[in-house]
């Protein structure tokens, strides 16, 4: 099995994890620090619904922008009730509106630049971006290979699943098990999802 080095090292920390990966095979892992407006928009509208239903939403929306990314600019024209007409709720569309203005105000803005605090403090700033969210941004947009979101319902169903934490326990439970995964815990949470995607 041709596995990265982040894989082997994850197989011989977790045994239950080297099930998953002996199932999944090697899996790909790429962020991309190019258009973080897109990726932050992309991770609103995936907030508390399956990547399936975020990614046929996304699609849509972008379908109607005629566009493969996502720009400030095709937010804003709209108001808050407009962009929740594209099948959003008021929360996301309100999240999204923020976003375009931000990015708009400061065409230059690359949170790629900053360091951990002062990535959390102005990412959590903007309404509807909470913690799970940043940890969304860190993964898909900064390719940082050690977060873990207990807050992530996926990643929770995937470690019951997978026997290595019962239904209905604590997050911090959750937490607790993925530092073993430490330095990798991110190459861990892509093949969780994996399985239940």
């Amino acid at each position: 099995m041709n596995l990265s080095k982040e894989e082997k090292y994850l197989r011989d920390r977790d045994p239950k994890l080297r099930k998953v990966i002996d199932k999944n095979g090697h899996i790909v892992f790429t962020a991309s620090k190019e258009n973080q407006f897109d990726i932050l928009v992309g991770i609103v509208i995936s907030q508390f619904i399956s990547t399936t239903a975020s990614n046929s939403i996304s699609q849509k929306i972008k379908n109607i922008f005629k566009t493969q990314f996502f720009l400030p600019d095709h937010f804003q024209k709209l108001n808050v009730f407009q962009i929740k007409d594209l099948g959003l709720s008021f929360n996301k569309a309100k999240s999204i509106k923020e976003l375009s203005n931000i990015f708009q105000s400061n065409p230059s803005l690359d949170f790629s630049n900053l360091d951990n605090p002062s990535l959390n403090k102005q990412l959590l700033s903007i309404f509807g971006i909470g913690p799970w969210s940043v940890s969304m941004f860190e993964i898909f947009c900064l390719g940082k290979l050690d977060i873990f979101s207990s807050k992530d319902a996926g990643l929770r169903l995937a470690m019951n699943n997978s026997g290595m934490i019962k239904p209905e326990s604590n997050w911090k439970d959750y937490d607790k098990y993925s530092d073993r995964w430490t330095p990798y815990k991110t190459i861990a949470s892509i093949h969780l999802w994996k399985t239940v995607d």
